[in-house]
């Protein structure tokens, strides 16, 4: 992880070395001089590291090295943050002294507060030299010691110093059943089912699942769980997973429980309240309830018993409680009626595991070459699923025999310990990432674990921390950070993905870290990501703190001043903040402290000028942002989601000019943008952009925002043909934004068509989502358009006939329109006297949905005597077809579904009472006319 905090440090360095950064530099004084003395010093020891880290797996000493060339790469960091941000000071001020509206008295107001500021800043600079040189001499020592006792071997031909390579795919290999396991899994299912077993007590059994790590607990768990014959048994609503983890935390399964049966999360804290309000929720009901990871000390059986016996005295008979664990010991203190023990998989199956992700969409001539390499990699797993998968991903990016057999004769395989079996695969794999990478992967130890992590809130994260540092143009950080992403994905660093986007082309939206995984990033990491979820933690060398105990002020308490003031990242959710300890956050760059019933913004945030991702989501009592926020020149992301008495964003705000995500869903409709918004072109996602009287907002402000492959939401409301509404939605220049992604364009009310002919977005778009009453005919120039979903409109039935000619489209829904015929023209047919004529229409499209269409009565088919007719042109890819909620559609257009359609694999009819009659698979008279269609499911009432 050092290897790539220096990498990072010195991406910062290079323009100065090199000598790119003008003026600035010369401000410096000597401090320029004692940079490019660093940066040598830097690349030097640089140069060793990848020896070094390969050995920080079974070294304590090199661990301790590394963690001081960490420090200092922080106070390093931390400084030429202070260097940017002086330079940055100074430019905004100029373009505020150059601003004609300003008075007299503001201008000479403003030349003496510079004059002031330029004998300010000289000290600072002299003193930035100063500081510098003081890290030269830290640095002298730590490669001293290199030099006196390791030793390490330079690598001058490292992966670092050509740069990080993006994947040339970026299918990521998502196994979603377990090979060697299906014997494990019935033996399970018997257990879990309730009449299966003699009822213990009468009521309740506690299964366990005992296995080492990575053996496949989890994954056995949750293919039980997700099963169709145990949801026959246990109402959903009461069927629980909770991921336990070190320390046991009984509050927590309480709170898991009554969240998921009540679907609220409870107020309380107090346990034997919370134990009073399960006892309430699952009284005599049958549930089953997974509480996965589970670790346990002989003496914390007091922790679980009083939850065991509520448990077992509220639930109904056939109530089940299923274990995972990795000691056998801990099933026993958990009351477990039955244990069930995972032994390795074999050889076979975990070469099949490894097999499967390592010749992935490589070439038979290449896997028939590897094959026998391959097994004998394969027999190092030791049965573990988890090691067989991560050695098979870290292959799949292996070309070459000598790079096989590189991996095979690794030095990691040296590791006596074999409780490590895992962590050396994994740092096998680790050690091969770019030292970007590296460190983005490391960091992820901050989230808790089993959590989902949002994608594009994880690259957000990272570019806050600096991650994603370039030194080209800024602009390709969120492009860089997903290729951090999808390449860590790719070696099943990551799993549980859910797929979706808003944009056409899908991609992963969401993950998991798998519980060794994490435990590895944390290994890495040592006490440096630390999450709190008791009082009695270990405060040493924290630098990112993320507090989930309610007790924060307590928590904090813990912590010496210099302690905090090292923190680079505070996160502090649902919890009474520390405000007294928020004065001590000199270093953060991330602050979080979302749904915390703030009534104000705390006045301490105004002294975080290292700044850059600050969340205050969900706090809904305050009504003002203070306008020293505009001050927080380093801010990139701004998350004010569910902020519901938000009055608006501060004047001033055009000083933020490096935001590049603007979060605002949720606030109130009279939310103000401010005039000097449109000044904010680094903007690049901005997810609600309120047009209402009002508020007073104009369309306006969106001229200059450049948007780069970013998205925006634009909701309008009332606004009519007038000439100055017009000019304003002109304005706007929606269609020359030629990098926007995807636009969500709401016409709630009175929209005039004209305002909205005017908001014609760049045909580069790849993702709209439409509503209102009035359809445009600018969506048929769209022609890079992948997704598309029209809501509340449809009376222009020519301007959906249109949509077929779009020759990308892969994802079209049809929500609440108002039509009441689907005729065969809309897919691109027209009938002449004899004969059906087809176009080319939809050649891309794979999903197709309609929903909760209410006045839709007629799909209109082809003749039987035309089916034979050349139509196979017309949604030739298409794939799932998906109608709901439209109650008065009674056929289904079968024919044309069997020849046009003939690739489709799924069909879903959902609450379409006629349609479930006619083609349900027990009574259904037409059944048969879709049973070419390999996955259908009808459900209706």
């Amino acid at each position: 992880m050092a290897d790539a905090s220096i990498s990072m440090v010195l991406d910062r360095l290079a323009p100065i070395i090199e000598k790119k950064v003008r003026d600035e530099v010369c401000l410096m004084l000597n401090a320029n001089d004692e940079a490019q003395k660093l940066a040598l010093k830097l690349k030097k020891i640089h140069d060793v590291l990848m020896d070094a880290e390969q050995q920080v797996v079974t070294d304590p000493k090199v661990k301790s090295w590394l963690d001081k060339l960490q420090d200092i790469s922080y106070d390093i960091d931390e400084v030429l943050d202070l260097w940017d941000l002086d330079i940055q000071k100074r430019r905004l001020d100029e373009l505020d002294d150059d601003d004609d509206s300003q008075s007299l008295l503001h201008k000479v107001s403003s030349f003496l507060q510079s004059l002031c500021l330029c004998f300010r800043q000289s000290i600072e600079r002299r003193t930035m030299a100063k500081d510098i040189k003081k890290l030269n001499e830290r640095l002298d020592l730590i490669a001293q010691q290199n030099e006196n006792e390791f030793k390490f071997i330079p690598n001058l031909s490292r992966v670092s110093q050509v740069g990080f390579k993006p994947l040339t795919t970026t299918s990521v290999v998502d196994v979603s059943k377990m090979e060697g396991r299906d014997d494990d899994l019935k033996s399970l299912m018997k257990k879990l089912l309730p009449e299966s077993t003699v009822k213990e007590d009468g009521i309740l059994q506690i299964v366990s699942l005992v296995g080492l790590g990575g053996m496949g607990k989890t994954t056995l768990a949750q293919l039980a769980f997700n099963d169709d014959t145990l949801k026959d048994h246990f109402d959903p609503s009461m069927m629980i997973w909770v991921c336990v983890s070190d320390p046991f935390d009984r509050i927590k399964i309480a709170k898991a429980i009554l969240e998921k049966v009540t679907g609220n999360s409870p107020n309380v804290s107090e346990f034997e309240s919370l134990l009073g309000q399960v006892k309430n929720s699952i009284s005599g009901q049958r549930f089953l309830l997974v509480l996965d990871d589970v670790w346990l000390k002989d003496e914390d059986d007091t922790m679980w018993n009083p939850l065991k016996i509520t448990l077992i005295k509220s639930g109904a008979p056939g109530s089940r409680i299923l274990v995972t664990t990795r000691k056998e010991k801990v099933a026993k203190i958990m009351g477990s009626a039955q244990i069930q023990l995972l032994d390795p998989l074999s050889d076979a199956y975990c070469w099949s595991i490894l097999s499967r992700f390592a010749f992935h969409e490589r070439n038979e001539g290449d896997c028939y070459m590897l094959k026998e390499i391959g097994w004998e990699i394969a027999l190092k797993c030791k049965g573990l699923p988890l090691a067989a998968k991560t050695l098979g991903s870290l292959l799949h990016r292996k070309s070459s025999l000598q790079e096989w057999e590189h991996v095979l004769k690794s030095k990691m395989w040296e590791i006596d310990d074999v409780r490590k079996d895992i962590f050396r695969i994994l740092a096998l794999s680790y050690n091969d990432l770019h030292p970007a990478v590296k460190r983005c992967f490391s960091y992820c130890a901050i989230f808790p674990k089993d959590s989902d992590i949002n994608v594009d809130e994880l690259i957000r994260i990272w570019m806050a921390q600096g991650f994603l540092y370039s030194t080209g143009t800024s602009g390709d950080m969120e492009m860089k950070g997903r290729e951090y992403f999808e390449d860590l994905a790719m070696r099943s660093f990551f799993q549980d993905f859910e797929r979706g986007g808003r944009v056409g082309v899908e991609r992963i939206i969401s993950c998991k870290m798998h519980d060794l995984v994490h435990d590895f990033a944390q290994f890495l990491t040592n006490n440096e990501c630390l999450i709190v979820e008791n009082t009695k933690v270990e405060v040493k060398d924290v630098r990112h703190l993320n507090l989930l105990n309610f007790k924060a002020k307590a928590t904090m308490d813990m912590f010496s001043q210099s302690q905090i003031e090292k923190l680079c990242s505070f996160t502090c959710k649902d919890n009474e903040i520390p405000l007294n300890s928020l004065n001590h956050l000199k270093r953060v760059k991330l602050l979080k402290l979302s749904d915390c019933k703030l009534e104000d913004v705390p006045t301490e945030i105004e002294n975080l000028i290292h700044l850059r991702y600050l969340d205050l989501s969900g706090n809904y009592l305050f009504e003002k942002l203070p306008k020293y926020i505009c001050d927080l020149h380093n801010l990139q992301t701004l998350n004010l989601t569910r902020c519901g008495n938000l009055s608006g964003l501060p004047l001033g705000i055009h000083r933020l000019v490096n935001l590049r995500h603007l979060l605002v869903y949720g606030t109130p409709g009279r939310f103000k943008f401010r005039e000097g918004f449109e000044k904010l072109v680094n903007l690049r996602s901005l997810d609600c952009f309120r047009c209402e009287r009002e508020a007073g907002n104009k369309l306006g402000y969106l001229k200059d925002l450049n948007l780069i492959g970013g998205s925006v939401h634009v909701y309008i409301e009332d606004m009519d043909d007038g000439c100055d509404d017009v000019a304003d939605a002109e304005k706007a220049n929606l269609k020359h934004k030629a990098f926007l992604e995807h636009l969500e364009l709401f016409c709630v009310g009175v929209v005039g068509s004209r305002v909205i002919d005017a908001l014609q977005p760049s045909p580069n778009l790849r993702g709209l989502r439409f509503i209102g009453s009035y359809l445009p005919n600018w969506m048929a120039t769209l022609i890079n358009l992948r997704k598309l979903k029209i809501e509340r409109g449809g009376k222009d039935i020519d301007v959906l006939h249109s949509l077929r000619n779009l020759p990308f489209l892969e994802d079209l829904t049809l929500y609440q329109l108002e039509m009441e015929r689907l005729s065969v023209e809309f897919f691109g047919l027209s009938r002449t006297k004899t004969q059906y004529s087809a176009i080319i229409a939809f050649p891309n499209l794979l999903s197709f949905r309609l929903q909760h269409c209410w006045r839709w009565r007629e799909w209109e088919d082809i003749g039987e005597d035309e089916e034979n007719e050349n139509i196979s042109s017309v949604l030739a890819r298409l794939q799932h077809l998906e109608i709901v909620g439209c109650p008065e559609i009674k056929a289904l257009p079968h024919r044309l579904l069997r020849k046009a359609a003939s690739s489709l694999q799924i069909f879903d009819i959902d609450d379409c009472y006629s349609l479930g009659e006619r083609y349900g698979e027990e009574k259904g008279e037409d059944r048969d006319e879709i049973a070419h269609i390999p996955f259908v499911r009808i459900t209706y009432s």
